[in-house]
């Protein structure tokens, strides 16, 4: 077989002592969690992983030893990734907690993380194919797409069976893939993800499939950080009265709070990104579309119960764990990662 044609990275156990093997494991997957073998037992453990960028996404297979993995809050802040993390397990199972969502994943299950929220999971013996993709990817309302995290398809459904035949067969394929059909494969992951993913969230969410919702809300999120962004921006774009953009977003609590959630979680994401000097609020709330600061600060306070300064404050930690991770010759994925976002 041809050498792969995308970016990859390659751990193989076998070529590898124990302490070299977990190394460049644990260095290897740090942007996505902290790895620790299940009661430390460093012993028996094994670790292959196979990871390919194909340029719009990342697709992995591996295969380890029983594991607890972690990604706090901290990681989260440092990584800044608005991504989500879709696995198949092929062999073994997991428990997960979900940021305050509990779950459990068996052979053949489907389960999604969301990069940008805290999780941890315990793992026996595994096999997984894993797909990273932008959350801009997924055919779902953002409102939904928020819901995902813990998701779980269950490996015997319909599109349960269907999306791991999927996920199987472009995993062999990926190590021939060329740069033209990564691109060819987005749409075709995409669709397959957010059929599959529909029903696995919540079904409050009644209006997955109204287009003219899903359009206005792509709109909204390319706009975020635009001072003008507001209700007459969005009726004069699509030609909408104000009574008809109203009851279309009644459903998920209004245009005014979507526009204003939506640019609060984008503040939380790009806490790390502002530093920690004088005028660093007015200069997160700027940049994520906010006029006033003091509004901002509000808001901010309101939603996630802290002072966005204080927030800033406790960025530090994150803000070293950042420079560590860039810094770190064999933390690959963390530039994926980086240039993942930029495609967005």
């Amino acid at each position: 077989m041809s050498p792969a044609n995308v970016a990859h990275h390659i751990i193989r156990s076998s070529q590898l002592s124990r302490e070299d093997n977990y190394e460049y494991w644990r260095t290897g997957i740090a942007s996505l969690f902290d790895a620790t073998p299940t009661d430390n037992d460093f012993d028996t453990f094994s670790a292959d992983l196979a990871t390919y960028n194909p340029g719009q996404f990342l697709i992995g297979k591996s295969s380890a030893s029983p594991q607890q993995y972690h990604r706090s809050g901290a990681l989260v802040s440092a990584t800044a990734v608005d991504h989500l993390l879709v696995q198949l397990y092929v062999k073994g199972e997991c428990a997960y907690n979900a940021d305050g969502g509990y779950g459990k994943g068996v052979t053949g299950d489907i389960v999604c993380f969301d990069l940008s929220r805290p999780m941890q999971s315990y793992a026996s013996n595994m096999d997984i194919i894993s797909l990273v993709i932008p959350r801009q990817m997924m055919r779902l309302m953002p409102k939904v797409v928020d819901n995902l995290h813990g998701a779980r398809v269950e490996g015997s459904s319909t599109l349960g069976v269907i999306l791991s035949d999927y996920m199987l067969s472009i995993a062999r394929r990926a190590p021939t893939l060329s740069q033209t059909e990564g691109q060819l494969l987005v749409e075709s992951t995409s669709a397959l993800l957010s059929s599959a993913f529909t029903g696995a969230v919540t079904t409050q969410f009644d209006t997955l499939t109204r287009v003219n919702l899903q359009t206005i809300q792509t709109f909204i999120e390319r706009n975020l950080t635009n001072l003008s962004l507001s209700t007459d921006m969005i009726m004069y774009q699509f030609g909408l009265s104000r009574s008809a953009l109203y009851r279309l977003f009644e459903p998920v609590g209004g245009i005014g709070e979507y526009i204003r959630e939506r640019r609060l979680k984008l503040a939380r994401l790009k806490l790390a990104s502002v530093g920690s000097g004088r005028g660093a609020v007015a200069k997160l709330a700027y940049s994520c579309g906010f006029s006033n600061e003091d509004t901002f600060s509000r808001a901010f306070q309101q939603y996630f119960g802290i002072r966005p300064s204080e927030a800033i404050r406790d960025i530090g930690a994150a803000a070293q764990l950042k420079n560590m991770l860039a810094g770190d010759a064999d933390n690959w994925m963390h530039n994926w990662l980086d240039k993942l976002q930029m495609r967005q």
